[in-house]
């Protein structure tokens, strides 16, 4: 069995809080779910991206508070979030490095059952933030952005939402090749991104989905305005491959979790807005995905084909 931990969208900030916001309570919020974590002993913690809220002495903060917990044990993933890049565009590029990544922040990596050899997953870590007005760096990378967006525009004729982003035709490939070397591999794969792309709306509970809530149906995030633009994209190239088993997110702070093409989407609750707080314990069997959500976070086990 493989082991993991999960947290996502900490958003911490020395600041007033906003609605059910409360920046400055996500400081203790982490140290507890990353004591409890510390203890438990797994060999890491996949952090969804939102660790810090627009500005970089948040993000310093954030970076000094990672490293404790490291020293206490802890071991991290990092995935990009939007708020992660809500600072000045001078020290955009020194973001990748300060969470252990290089760019352009999606990467992959592999994981060995210790105790069945056959039970090998492999990582893959999208940046749904490589196209986005908010991730430019230059003014001529936010045109190239703002250009993108108005490619994708939502069914009612709306553009999506400036606080999301796409994927480029390069990651896009870069992620088939991924898929097509576990398949060569015989290993399932975990998809992680900040960005969710599909529920049930039976999990959903935000004014924004209630509506669907009422109804036992599929949501897609990208025709809601809280995913990745070009999201139908990433989910065309998972259908084709019958090695995915799940796809992680975060960004959507009430999390919410559906079953598509014999993939688990597990949207995790975020941190800033959890009561009393939220994060999991993952397990990955031969069979099956079970999360162990602590707190506020749900439980879910999910037996694939």
């Amino acid at each position: 069995m493989i082991q993991f931990a999960v947290m996502t969208d900490v958003q911490y900030g020395n600041l007033d809080s906003l609605g059910a916001r409360t920046y400055r309570e996500s400081f203790s919020k982490f140290l507890s779910a990353t004591g409890e974590i510390a203890v438990e002993k797994v060999p890491f913690t996949l952090q969804l991206g939102d660790s810090s809220q627009s500005d970089w002495t948040n993000h310093l903060a954030m970076k000094e508070l990672f490293f404790v917990a490291e020293r206490a044990g802890v071991r991290w993933k990092h995935v990009l979030g939007n708020h992660d890049f809500l600072v000045a565009d001078e020290n955009k590029p020194k973001l990748y490095a300060d969470f252990g990544l290089k760019k352009p922040g999606y990467y992959d990596f592999v994981v060995d059952d210790p105790e069945d050899k056959s039970n090998v997953w492999r990582f893959i870590v999208l940046n749904g933030n490589e196209i986005s007005v908010y991730a430019a760096e230059t003014k001529e990378e936010r045109e190239k952005a703002e250009e993108e967006r108005k490619r994708w525009k939502l069914a009612n004729g709306d553009l999506p939402a400036e606080w999301n982003g796409s994927v480029s035709t390069r990651q896009l490939q870069w992620l088939e090749n991924r898929l097509k070397l576990a398949v060569k591999q015989k290993e399932k794969v975990l998809v992680c991104s900040h960005f969710p792309l599909f529920a049930n709306s039976k999990t959903l509970d935000s004014k924004r989905t209630r509506l669907a809530s009422l109804f036992d149906v599929g949501v897609y995030y990208f025709n809601l305005r809280v995913s990745t633009w070009n999201g139908k994209q990433i989910l065309d190239i998972l259908d084709k491959y019958a090695c995915v088993k799940g796809y992680l997110a975060g960004h959507l702070h009430e999390g919410s979790y559906g079953v598509r093409k014999n993939v688990a989407h597990i949207t995790f609750k975020g941190i800033i807005e959890a009561r009393p707080n939220a994060f999991a314990f993952v397990k990955l069997k031969p069979n099956s995905i079970v999360v162990d959500g602590r707190a506020s976070q749900p439980s879910y086990e999910f037996h694939f084909k």
